[in-house]
């Protein structure tokens, strides 16, 4: 068993923001559509007592337009609620997964924040070992993933099994991104090695990868921890203390939750 350092917190923490918003909408919902109906109800009395009226109907229109606004807002919210508990599920997934098939000589650091510069990423999983380290970009895609590592942009495509297809941009980019950064993080250090290795999970169980040159970039959460597990047949690059070292080290560096 890996000993883990950090768990996931900035996708349970924008959840917490946006419960907190779905809770003041639910409270304004019934103020707003209750003034707007009083105003328009109280307009149309005054209208038909030859009293005027238009004023209040203007304004309970104008309230009924903000809270057509509000429910709006609030459907957005409620759809990314839905799709960032699916997410934090499948990172939590892929965590447990790490933590629990690594050797104990492995230290997993998830949610990592690093800092570099003027530069900063969020990485999902990061691995440090005694054969190297793994930065791990995890998704949630579902359908038929369809593109090439080699290609940048929005030239992937996933097909829904209802035959929909979206586009979505290549995430290679980005897990080299996040590598980069970490090997830019590792110059301050003075364990530098060339054993960092970049890798895309997708971790939805109805994710059917048609992915070109996916070979040691894109695979399953299972494939990954084969991938960082063959690594422990060869020579290491590190001491058991030099992966200690540089774990606590990156732990401090993005705050020390855990």
């Amino acid at each position: 068993m890996a000993k883990t350092l950090t768990n996931e917190r900035s996708l349970a923490g924008r959840q917490d923001d946006i419960a907190r918003e779905l809770a003041l909408f639910r409270r304004m919902r019934l103020l707003e559509w209750g003034a707007a109906g009083v105003a328009v109800l109280a307009g149309l009395l005054w209208k038909s007592a030859g009293s005027g009226g238009w004023g209040l109907l203007i304004f309970g229109a104008f309230l009924a337009f903000l809270a057509l606004g509000h429910e709006a807002r609030r459907r957005e919210n409620e759809q990314e609620y839905t799709d960032m508990q699916g997410m934090r599920g499948a990172k939590e997934d892929v965590a447990r997964l790490l933590d629990d098939k690594l050797a104990n000589d492995h230290f997993v650091l998830n949610d990592l924040h690093l800092k570099v510069g003027r530069e900063k990423c969020w990485i999902d999983h990061l691995v440090v070992a005694p054969s190297g380290m793994f930065v791990i970009n995890t998704l949630n895609w579902s359908g038929k993933i369809i593109g090439d590592t080699a290609k940048q942009a929005y030239t992937w495509k996933i097909r829904s099994p209802g035959g929909k297809i979206r586009p979505a941009r290549n995430p290679v980019g980005r897990v080299q991104r996040e590598r980069r950064i970490l090997c830019n993080w590792l110059k301050g250090t003075s364990l530098i090695w060339e054993n960092v290795y970049g890798l895309v999970v997708l971790a939805h169980p109805e994710a059917e990868l048609a992915v070109t040159n996916a070979e040691r970039r894109v695979m399953t959460p299972e494939q990954a921890v084969t991938f960082i597990n063959d690594f422990c047949f060869e020579k290491p690059v590190l001491s058991n203390a030099e992966v200690e070292k540089l774990a606590q080290g990156l732990n401090r560096q993005s705050g020390g939750a855990g």
